[in-house]
């Protein structure tokens, strides 16, 4: 495993990755729009306040971590959040999630943030999920709630 800051030549690994995610999630029947993800992803990779690091297992990216730091809209602090966190299924169980999540952590906290909150809602192993952020210091803070259309 190495991790490495995720650049424009990763963005077709990275939505291989992200669609390998779509399938197993609780939104799987919509698809992947690949147009959307590629655009996003040169809109947001390389900015100042997003975090961009993949696990490589040679060439191979086998986690990504996707975050942001931003300012609360009402209270006088900066969030970070993640906007994407996946590990393929091969790359699970191991350490890729934990030191992916440790870098996004420390790059926040760097960056000025007050909290790192992270999103469990894929749908995809959320006990095991929450089992390791809650191993790693983080503390359920409220419940998300969908209703898929």
């Amino acid at each position: 495993y190495r991790a490495f800051a995720v650049a424009d030549h990763d963005f077709p690994a990275v939505i291989d990755l992200g669609s390998q995610m779509v399938t197993e999630s609780v939104v799987g029947r919509f698809g992947v729009n690949v147009d959307r993800s590629a655009f996003i992803l040169s809109e947001i990779i390389g900015t100042p306040t997003v975090f961009a690091q993949g696990a490589f297992n040679g060439g191979e990216l086998i986690a990504i971590f996707i975050g942001e730091v931003s300012d609360h809209m009402f209270v006088d602090m900066t969030l970070a959040s993640d906007l994407f966190i996946y590990s393929s299924p091969t790359a699970r169980g191991g350490v890729n999630a934990r030191r992916l999540t440790n870098n996004f952590t420390d790059w926040a906290y760097a960056q000025g943030a007050d909290m790192v909150k992270l999103e469990i809602s894929a749908g995809i192993n959320n006990e095991r999920a929450c089992r390791l952020f809650h191993h790693m210091g983080f503390e359920d803070v409220g419940t998300l709630m969908a209703r898929i259309h």
